[in-house]
């Protein structure tokens, strides 16, 4: 069996509002963690639906963050996205997601449950795969998975 990752910890500055990343959710909240490719509309597309969804899942102990790698210039940047201009969170994000354009889904502890490939199909399809696997990270224990309910 593979070896899950770890989403590496990180505060970046955000497009609009102050800098956050998985430093502030490290061990209060699971995260759903968007690396975008700069100026793709597919991931602008999900960037959108994650931001619609963001409010009921901070409400469900869940914190979402997307974040913008360095591109061409002159690309904008979606309100409220993260912007790693060194791209050295991009780097470390992509190597533990295993590429660009994916949403990394991770328990409170940083533990990666899955990086769910945003264009593996429409953004709903994708955010439902990955509410999936957010679902079963806050069914299990952070430190050990173990069920902590069953249905």
């Amino acid at each position: 069996m593979h070896e899950r990752g770890e989403v590496p910890l990180f505060r970046l500055e955000a497009a609009s509002g102050p800098p956050r990343g998985t430093l502030d959710a490290w061990q209060r909240r699971d995260m759903l963690v968007a690396l975008l490719h700069p100026g793709c509309d597919v991931c602008q597309a999900l960037h959108r639906a994650l931001q619609e969804r963001a409010p009921g899942l901070r409400k469900e102990e869940a914190e979402v963050m997307t974040v913008v790698p360095p591109g061409r210039e002159g690309v904008p940047v979606p309100p409220g996205a993260l912007v790693d201009v060194e791209g050295r969170v991009s780097y470390a994000l992509a190597e533990v997601f295993g590429g660009q354009g994916r949403l990394g889904v991770a328990s409170r502890f940083g533990g990666l449950y899955a990086a769910v490939d945003l264009h593996s199909g429409t953004p709903q399809r994708v955010l439902d795969e990955a509410l999936a696997w957010l679902d079963l990270a806050q069914r299990q224990c952070g430190e050990c998975q173990a069920p902590l309910a069953w249905d």
